[in-house]
């Protein structure tokens, strides 16, 4: 049997176990991080995305912050439905997910708090107690609290950290993922496919009828803006449809083409207007969620020992926008040096991360896949 037949008969996620935790799961979501960070170069040094290259390769529905942050949500909706099928019981998923998600995001908040806010605030700022109790407070529910939200008036995009917003519905998709858990797993199978279908179908209603559906301040602490729902939660159940449906999903490198092609074909043919709406939200999300594994699990790919040194994505991701921020309130760097420079200085803000907090939040840190498979875990990243 020649190669690219065999290739053809494989499932596009692994049955054998081995291979299965030998993934390029750690590199994707470093890689995305980064994107993300890149991105954001624009919209906080130029004032908007509009001249990023993803931006313009699909026609302006989405840049690469969208798509760096849909992929962690993608990887997410699969090692997260993993993590939960695993779990001895739900406490003991629930633990796992708080130990991995809270402490690096209170310390980031905490930092952006008490220590970003008072160098970068305006004469006169002074904190108090009572304040600073607010701001505990609030962050401990995820809330992205800050003594001044537009600390950084001056520049284009004024918020201290606005890319924390999704730590919220990722916590939040942690929880449906366990209410998910009380189904069968041969209901589950099912259900969730239903609902990602009524889920794209919603988000087409809305973007063909300008609708941006938001709500009560109530509504936006306890689960952020509700419109952006429709963008994150069918990245997250496209993760969890390719773990359920594992067996049955094929590789193949001819689909892969096709839908990445139908994808850049309805951004362009189909404008912005609804033909290119419709196409871009039903075609864009599966497309790149079956990109994802086929990088993930190549078995000509081999990126499993990306953080044998340790998972720097979730750090970086927490403190690059407001390390953007400071960049761009205190120096005039050219763009490209901008760029670069918030890149490095993002990635040793998530090696700090990793190994003063993270890490000794986890079973011990991590450790290389081959040595303890079972144990593999995904970060909590947007």
């Amino acid at each position: 049997m020649r190669a690219s037949e065999r290739m053809a008969r494989q499932p596009l996620v692994p049955s054998d176990r081995a291979r299965f935790y030998r993934n390029n799961f750690d590199a994707i979501r470093l890689a995305m991080a980064l994107l993300v960070v890149f991105s954001h170069s624009y919209a906080l040094r130029l004032g908007d995305e509009a001249a990023e290259p993803v931006s313009i390769a699909t026609n302006g529905h989405y840049n690469a912050g969208n798509i760096g942050v849909w992929v962690f949500f993608i990887v997410s909706g699969f090692l997260i439905a993993h993590s939960h099928e695993r779990a001895s019981s739900l406490a003991s998923y629930a633990v796992k997910r708080i130990r991995r998600i809270y402490p690096g995001y209170l310390v980031a908040t905490s930092v952006c708090a008490f220590v970003v806010t008072p160098l970068f605030a305006p004469p006169g700022f002074v904190p108090t107690i009572a304040e600073a109790f607010r701001t505990l407070g609030a962050n401990l529910l995820l809330a992205n609290h800050f003594p001044l939200p537009h600390l950084f008036a001056a520049n284009p995009i004024p918020a201290v950290n606005g890319a924390l917003w999704s730590i919220k519905f990722e916590a939040l998709c942690y929880v449906g993922v366990a209410l998910l858990g009380i189904l069968a797993l041969s209901m589950r199978r099912w259900t969730v496919p239903l609902l990602y279908v009524v889920v794209v179908a919603i988000w087409c209603w809305l973007d063909l009828t300008g609708r941006k559906p938001g709500g009560p301040r109530l509504v936006y602490d306890v689960i952020g803006w509700p419109y952006l729902w429709f963008q994150v939660l069918p990245n997250f159940l496209a993760g969890m449809i390719a773990y359920l449906h594992r067996d049955h999903i094929p590789r193949s490198t001819a689909l892969l083409v096709v839908g990445l092609a139908a994808a850049m074909l309805a951004f362009h043919l189909g404008g912005r207007g609804p033909t290119g709406i419709v196409a871009a939200h039903v075609l864009a999300p599966p497309a790149l969620a079956y990109l994802v594994f086929w990088f993930a699990f190549h078995p000509g790919i081999d990126l499993s020992g990306a953080a044998r040194y340790g998972d720097f994505s979730y750090g970086t991701y927490l403190y690059a926008f407001v390390i953007q921020q400071m960049l761009v309130a205190t120096t005039d760097l050219p763009f490209p040096l901008f760029v670069l420079a918030s890149m490095a200085l993002a990635l040793a803000a998530g090696v700090a991360s990793w190994w003063l907090v993270e890490r000794n939040f986890l079973d011990h840190g991590r450790k290389p896949a081959e040595h303890r498979p079972e144990r593999k875990e995904a970060p909590a990243l947007p």
